[in-house]
């Protein structure tokens, strides 16, 4: 990596760090807004360097550094609208997949009574069950994106978010496989195929296991996704 980009990172460390920890007379946000202590504002500070880190990105060899920030917002440190935005995003997001998560790990309780149900359309509303519910879970992937571009890269809503946008599209990929496996075990019942319908509830069950197994590490990274 670009030696000038760690110099950047360590600086964006500091800051942060001197930000939290200092007292309020020594604060960098006030002693940079001082004419009497500088010429410049913290504000002016902070926006070239986050100018200058995100032009630094750009260049060949620091494509790994551009990939770890891309999404967030390009401003150096949160401000209070851009948390009010995110905490507002986010809650819409989390209830959004959750209805959707609800949806596809429940049907599968619906997918092995099929040989039960008489009516077709009956059948295939199971898979419409999970199709939506997957609908669902990529509309919040939007307000999840929307949440990280109004959060900063070291922040810790940064790295929340950060880290479950990857986990959420884990899961959602797992729900598209369960539906495949549903729409192949409807058209094995409908076949009168049982081994056929047998092997389409086993697949589906098994994504849907999958998915109940990384849903825990999203527990782990926000209490908003404990169930009561």
């Amino acid at each position: 990596m670009n030696l000038v980009v760690i110099k950047y990172c360590l600086l964006i460390g500091a800051i942060l760090a001197s930000t939290a920890v200092v007292t309020e007379s020594m604060n960098p946000q006030i002693l940079f807004s001082d004419t009497g202590n500088a010429k410049v504002a913290a504000d002016s500070i902070y926006q070239f360097g986050s100018d200058a880190f995100y032009k630094e990105i750009e260049q060949p060899g620091n494509e790994y550094m551009k990939t770890s920030v891309e999404g967030y917002s390009h401003a150096l440190l949160p401000t209070s609208d851009m948390d009010r935005a995110f905490r507002e995003r986010w809650a819409a997001a989390v209830g959004i997949f959750r209805t959707g998560y609800d949806n596809c790990t429940e049907s599968v309780y619906d997918l092995a009574g099929i040989p039960q149900l008489s009516d077709p359309q009956e059948k295939a509303a199971v898979c419409t069950k999970i199709r939506n519910g997957r609908s669902e879970m990529m509309r919040s992937v939007d307000y999840f994106s929307a949440a990280k571009a109004s959060a900063t890269p070291g922040s810790s809503n940064g790295f929340t978010i950060g880290m479950v946008i990857p986990r959420i599209e884990q899961i959602d990929a797992e729900a598209e496989d369960e539906e495949i496996a549903c729409m192949e075990a409807v058209i094995a019942d409908r076949n009168n195929d049982a081994a056929g319908f047998s092997a389409g509830l086993k697949n589906a069950d098994s994504h849907v296991r999958e998915m109940r197994r990384i849903y825990p590490e999203l527990e782990v990274l926000s209490d908003d996704f404990t169930t009561a």
